[in-house]
């Protein structure tokens, strides 16, 4: 038998079962034949007739009805022609063999003159996904009675049918939607696979939107874009409106949920992510256009969080959250901010990055500050020429839409790097990293990123921490030391592992919030400390023994990409049976995870949360000890929250003595030279001292916080972290 190629015909192929092959052989002769096949090659299913069966009539079939048929005698002429319906949209051919969802979009709605599809490989009662495509420019050629469309697909397999031929018949819009063929052949001529794809929406994508809400909080419906000036025509939108215009078709599956709070709850990364899981545990882990939205109120990291995108393992850009605390008040202001967040977090969830982040891309893009996008920040915008930038110029301009390179992965992206559940955030961008992690030719931003990694010789299992310091020699804005951790993608971190493979780090879970800018100078610097060892899209990043490359790069305010120094951390082999053991205990999924969020009470990071128990207790004396106390002991020292798959919500209130005896012993054993990093010692302190401001108990609270605040001015802190501990 002729092993298929993709993008051919079944030239001479006859599917009618011999009385002496059983139609179970033939099932198998012919599922072997879909799935080692080319769609677009000589035997695909196209082939299968000539015509292909009532009601999936070719374009050229429909043609030559619609020439052919008379008028009633009885029939008057229409003096004035009538529209014709749009080529543009979405078709789907038969179930047989291949199937091919077909993206045509050549008109309608800020077109892009641009072909896509996925190819499904159908074998009895399954159908799975085989590949896709996209031609990036097409010639387009319309007469009265036909639209066809030819070009060049790049594809996600190996295949020499490349050249794409589209015919659609033009009709009025009275008329059904006729069916577009597409003929596949190569760049000599030789003819490949023909598909009779029947019209199945306007839309080029559909995503099922589930949106629950907390108690308290009024969900965004709508906003009027004339309520204040604007770059676009006046008109009312709604999230869903938002990306009906971008080609996205967002319906509402009718099934949120309220989740019923106190008044005065806060939500953090570990209750979040625990409300994630629980809710995706209703569904199947894979690949799939569903998405989940959180309405929330408040945020443990205060009104600058907008909102937060959940990316790990397993549930890949599937569940966002946004955070109405700062922007509830129903003023015009609000409401167009809760339009722009809604979409932004739901945007991140297709794998779209920010606009001044494109380079960490697949492709790599250039950086476009600029944009005039859903994906920029509006106080980033930086439209260059001595045009001004900022907030005000932004929304004063800002159409409300995506920009074309986003439409176009949007629209056009190959499915995985699209669908929910597909490839993590920014799959495939390690690999071309490094030329945004160049030192720059010329740099006179009078900035300065240095890093350094604690502990400086680890043991394989213990948890890497990277200092992180922006030197601030010119005076001008920059973020607050805060909003430099890698989770607010302000600064990115690549890390080049002794396997070979280059990471670019992301965190678990990603946080959208108003910039935070001070004004800065004078060799003044704004340090921060961050776990980097745990990964949304590799896991474990520091499992090997080894030496590690890392570098971190800075977006400023203004555009300009500061470069840090790179260093070098060597993790050394365990020696003993005992770290061999806690190595095994901490570098797991979970355990990661756990450390990222600082501890959890999850019932899905119940085998993390033990790691990190054993470690503390068992193996105290080993340094990985002491920051599975600190995710532990912080953890107690917060309430927590969990939502059940029944939308029950049950709060664990602090458990001040546990977190205090935990962060006590990180932090008496780390006022020298050893233990956790100085920026970590001041964390734990601060943190406990806001949970007995929680509780009421001021005193306490005032006396944790002047104790870290005597240790960093022992320790000559910078000016940032002094204010931070006031």
């Amino acid at each position: 038998m002729t092993v298929m190629e993709p993008n051919a015909a079944y030239a001479g192929q006859d599917l009618s079962f011999d009385q002496q092959v059983g139609a179970d052989e033939a099932g198998r002769d012919l599922y072997h034949q879909i799935t080692t096949a080319d769609p677009s090659g000589p035997l695909s299913p196209a082939g299968l007739d000539e015509r292909p069966p009532e009601p999936h009539l070719t374009a050229d079939e429909v043609l030559q009805r619609i020439e052919s048929r008379t008028l009633e005698p009885e029939a008057a002429s229409i003096p004035i022609p009538l529209p014709t319906r749009a080529a543009s949209g979405r078709y789907r051919s038969p179930a047989l063999g291949f199937q091919l969802e077909l993206r045509v979009d050549v008109d309608g709605r800020r077109p892009l003159r641009k072909l896509s599809g996925d190819y499904f490989s159908v074998s009895g009662a399954t159908t799975t996904y085989f590949g896709s495509w996209t031609v990036d420019a097409v010639t387009i050629t319309t007469t009265p009675t036909l639209v066809t469309i030819i070009g060049t697909a790049r594809t996600t397999w190996t295949t020499t049918y490349t050249v794409a031929r589209v015919t659609i018949p033009r009709v009025t819009v009275f008329q059904p939607a006729p069916p577009a063929t597409i003929r596949w052949s190569t760049p000599t001529g030789t003819p490949g696979a023909t598909y009779a794809c029947s019209w199945e929406s306007g839309a080029f994508r559909t995503v099922e939107l589930e949106q629950d809400t907390e108690a308290g909080v009024t969900a965004f419906a709508s906003y009027n874009t004339g309520s204040l000036p604007s770059g676009g025509p006046a008109r009312t939108l709604s999230t869903a409106g938002a990306y009906a215009e971008a080609g996205v078709q967002m319906v509402d599956t009718g099934a949120g949920n309220v989740i019923t709070t106190s008044s005065s709850h806060i939500w953090t990364n570990a209750s979040l992510h625990n409300a994630m899981v629980a809710h995706f545990s209703r569904y199947q882990e894979r690949s799939q256009f569903k998405v989940w939205l959180l309405h929330a109120m408040r945020h443990e990291l205060g009104v600058g969080l907008r909102g937060i995108m959940f990316d790990q393992q397993g549930l890949q850009r599937q569940g966002c959250a946004s955070f109405y605390q700062a922007i509830s008040a129903g003023t015009a202001a609000n409401l167009r901010e809760q339009l722009y967040v809604n979409t932004h977090e739901l945007g991140h969830c297709f794998n779209l990055f920010h606009s001044f982040h494109k380079t960490f891309m697949t492709p790599p893009l250039p950086n476009r500050p600029g944009s005039l996008s859903w994906m920029n920040y509006p106080q980033n915008y930086a439209p260059g020429g001595g045009a001004p930038g900022g907030a005000a110029a932004f929304w004063g301009a800002f159409p409300f839409q995506f920009d074309d390179l986003e439409l176009a992965h949007v629209r056009h992206g190959f499915r995985n790097n699209v669908i929910m559940g597909g490839n993590p955030f920014g799959t495939g961008a390690a690999l071309e990293a490094e030329d945004g992690f160049a030192d720059p030719v010329l740099d006179t931003s009078g900035l300065e990123l240095r890093i350094a990694v604690t502990p400086d010789r680890p043991v394989l299992g213990t948890p890497v921490v990277l200092e992180i310091k922006l030197v601030v020699e010119r005076t001008q804005q920059v973020h607050r030391r805060e909003q430099l951790h890698p989770k607010y993608r302000f600064v990115q971190v690549a890390i080049s592992r002794p396997r070979g493979d280059v990471v670019v780090h992301q965190p678990p879970v990603s946080h959208c919030a108003v910039p935070d800018l001070v004004l800065d100078g004078h060799g003044e610097s704004q340090p921060i400390s961050a776990y980097i060892g745990y990964d949304a899209t590799v896991g474990q990043i520091f499992e090997d023994p080894g030496t590690y490359r890392i570098r971190a790069s800075y977006v400023a305010p203004d555009g300009s990409l500061i470069v840090s120094n790179a260093t070098s951390v060597r993790i050394a082999a365990p020696r003993t049976e005992q770290s061999e053991q806690v190595a095994d205990l901490l570098l797991t999924d979970q355990a990661g995870m756990a450390l990222t969020l600082l501890g959890s009470d999850s019932r899905y990071l119940a085998e993390g949360t033990r790691a990190l128990e054993t470690v503390a207790s068992d193996y105290g004396d080993h340094p990985a000890a002491l920051y599975a106390k600190l995710a532990l002991g912080i953890n107690a020292a917060r309430p927590y929250t969990e939502v059940l798959e029944n939308g029950e919500v049950r709060t664990r209130e602090r458990d001040l003595g546990r977190g205090e005896n935990l962060l006590r012993q990180v932090v008496d054993a780390s006022r020298g030279d050893e233990g956790v990093d100085n920026l970590t010692v001041y964390q734990a302190l601060a943190y406990l001292s806001d949970a007995y401001r929680g509780e009421g108990d001021e005193n306490r609270a005032q006396a944790l916080k002047e104790d870290a605040r005597q240790l960093a001015e022992s320790k000559n802190e910078p000016v940032s972290v002094l204010r931070s501990l006031e």
